[in-house]
């Protein structure tokens, strides 16, 4: 629509412009034309009574000197003919009054010489003008002049280019400075909208936009987004409170049934003992499922208030504690990297991923990297285990999935799912992939604060331990 707008504005300038113009090069090749026809016609009138004299008395031989002066000085060819058209003298580029009959006739008549059309940079090189020799109404002959027009049409050629190189000036200014501050104006409630439909799409369903601006077709359009975004938030919303309440309330039921469970094992028999047992860890794994669906259930439609967090400090304090578990943990980063967050989210990350490095690449080395970019941290946790299929890598993240490989592996496959909503709610990115060497990559970035804040300017040396 931008592009349309814009289009339709220099058209209309353009138009505009060229009514100004058509008009003053109108004017000025008329003016021009008429410049050169009466000085010419001057001349012819000037002839007329010197070939009169001639005609009259048979002496020609000045009136011809007189004619070829006249070509060498102006390029114009001339000839005087008589009363039967027989060419009585002529300038040496012998122009021949057969070949422009009507000028001729028009002068043996007793008529002026004919008005030619304005001159323009196509026109003919030349025209022809005819004024007729005589006393009173006998009319003796005619002189016949044809002129070259190349300094009037050279004229007007320089007069046309110099108003349509200033025409595109105006035309470039006027886009700069009225064009496109128009049809920016016009279009900023388009951009609004679509810049709240961007946020919506990406999670913040809090977005709405003023309804009371602008057209009344936008208005209505505004109001309709408003409406829209108001009910996907309160069916988010319900979602995420049905799935926290019957993850809620499916525990009680398991902790009995967990408890039952235990009681008939202590006495049961050593084969039902054995089967019980089994019954005891689907009823563990179903508790954890339960666990982690109330975690996804509390990630709500509203978005948390984001502060900043030294992603760096809290990925060394979070991986302290992990050393008991993983034996060969390196972790590198600066001092000091502020991204905006939320509090536990970097908790919340570290322990899903890690822990999945634990089960997935037990006694593998663990490499723990905070990096920070122009515009972004990222946290970045590698394992030199098997690995993902590449055919697989597409899936990870999604709740419930699991490896083929990995199908006999304690756990829930709701582990990076839970890091990737947790992370896509404060506005951040969460990539997987397979790094050359071998072994699994989790890649979390989150965004810095704006330059010029504290966190911006609060950078360290890296430090590596």
């Amino acid at each position: 629509m931008r592009q349309r707008l814009l289009v339709l504005s220099l058209l209309a300038l353009s138009v505009l412009l060229a009514a100004l113009i058509v008009p003053l090069i109108g004017t000025y090749a008329s003016d021009r034309t008429q410049e050169l026809f009466v000085t010419r016609q001057a001349d012819l009138n000037r002839f007329a009574v010197v070939a009169s004299t001639a005609i009259e008395t048979g002496s020609v031989a000045s009136l011809r000197a007189e004619l070829d002066r006249y070509e060498e000085v102006h390029g114009a060819r001339l000839v005087v003919v008589d009363a039967d058209r027989r060419t009585v003298a002529a300038s040496a580029g012998d122009l021949d009054p057969a070949s422009v009959p009507r000028p001729v006739t028009r002068a043996l008549a007793g008529n002026s010489a004919e008005k030619p059309a304005p001159l323009w940079p196509w026109s003919a090189d030349t025209f022809v003008l005819a004024s007729p020799i005589g006393r009173d109404a006998h009319v003796l002959g005619a002189v016949v002049m044809e002129t070259p027009t190349e300094a009037v049409r050279d004229d007007v050629a320089t007069r046309l280019a110099l108003l349509v190189v200033a025409g595109l000036a105006v035309l470039l200014v006027a886009a700069a400075g009225v064009a496109v501050p128009l049809v920016r104006w016009i279009l900023r409630p388009v951009h609004d909208l679509d810049d709240a439909a961007r946020r919506v799409a990406h999670g913040d369903l809090s977005t709405r936009v003023p309804a009371s601006a602008g057209p009344p077709e936008l208005r209505q359009l505004a109001g309709s987004f408003n409406d829209m975004a108001d009910h996907v938030q309160v069916a988010q919303r319900r979602q995420s409170d049905l799935v926290a309440d019957a993850s809620h309330q499916l525990g009680n039921p398991l902790t009995a049934l967990r408890l039952r469970v235990e009681t008939l094992s202590a006495d049961a028999a050593p084969g039902d003992a054995a089967q019980l047992d089994l019954v005891l860890a689907e009823a563990d794994r179903l508790t954890r499922i339960v666990d982690s669906l109330l975690d996804l259930g509390q990630i709500g439609a509203d978005p948390p208030p984001l502060v900043e967090v030294d992603v760096a400090d809290a990925v060394r304090t979070r991986c302290r504690i992990w050393e008991a578990a993983i034996t060969d943990l390196d972790v590198r980063g600066p001092d000091h990297a502020l991204a905006l967050a939320t509090a536990e989210v970097v908790d919340v990350v570290l322990d899903a991923v890690l822990d999945n490095a634990t089960k997935f690449a037990p006694s593998s080395p663990v490499e723990v990297e905070v990096v920070v970019a122009a515009d972004a941290v990222e946290v970045r946790v590698r394992d030199h285990g098997e690995g993902v299929r590449e055919a697989d890598l597409d899936k990870v993240g999604a709740r419930f999935f699991r490896g083929a490989q990995h199908q006999n592996v304690h756990g829930t496959g709701l582990g990076l799912a839970i890091v990737r909503a947790h992370v896509v709610q404060v506005g951040g990115s969460f990539e997987v992939g397979c790094p050359p060497g071998g072994g699994f990559e989790v890649r979390v970035g989150f965004r810095t604060p704006a330059r010029g804040s504290s966190a911006a300017r609060r950078r360290g040396a890296p430090a590596a331990r």
